[in-house]
């Protein structure tokens, strides 16, 4: 694995056509780093997956960017959902659902890694108890998530719901 030097930055409103590039990647993930891309209009034409991307910038919306020599890599987000509209790793109101993808290019370099610590630490930051999210078992990136410290509460549809739980800390 070669890793590379990534620049970490907020998720910002400008981010919105990157965050939609890399929802796709987060639904698509198991196509083969060349292999073409399902348009974005078939993507977000199922709303359970566009429900993680919808009206970004709602109140509990945050997250990071990865940048390889200034060009958006990876982005990770955390997303506050209620008890009728919800995504598959859902737990709790107060319990925000990450959801994470890099580009191909940049996959198993470390971008995933560098994404995920950077997500976990705003989520400590804004003083959230736990984050969860929801990842195929054959999903690579699962070994990602539990070297983590994430574990499984739940299987739904044959997707692992798996929660962090955070250190109390002050809010940000």
């Amino acid at each position: 694995m070669n890793t590379v030097e990534v620049d970490l930055r907020p998720l910002t409103g400008a981010d919105e056509p990157f965050l939609l590039e890399m929802l796709r990647e987060a639904d698509r993930w198991q196509l083969p780093v060349g292999a073409p891309r399902p348009p974005l209009a078939e993507v977000l034409a199922d709303p359970h997956v566009r429900l993680y991307v919808e009206n970004w910038g709602r109140p509990g919306d945050d997250g990071v960017v990865a940048e390889v020599a200034g060009s958006p890599a990876g982005a990770c987000w955390l997303r506050l959902f209620d008890h009728e509209a919800h995504g598959w790793g859902f737990v709790g109101p107060d319990v925000p659902e990450l959801s994470i993808a890099v580009a191909p290019r940049w996959r198993r370099r470390g971008t995933g890694r560098r994404l995920l610590a950077a997500a976990v630490a705003r989520a400590e930051e804004l003083g959230h108890p736990a984050i969860s999210l929801s990842v195929m078992p054959e999903n690579p990136a699962r070994e990602l998530y539990l070297q983590a410290g994430f574990r499984r509460v739940a299987v739904v549809d044959g997707s692992w719901t798996m929660t962090l739980r955070l250190p109390p800390g002050c809010m940000g």
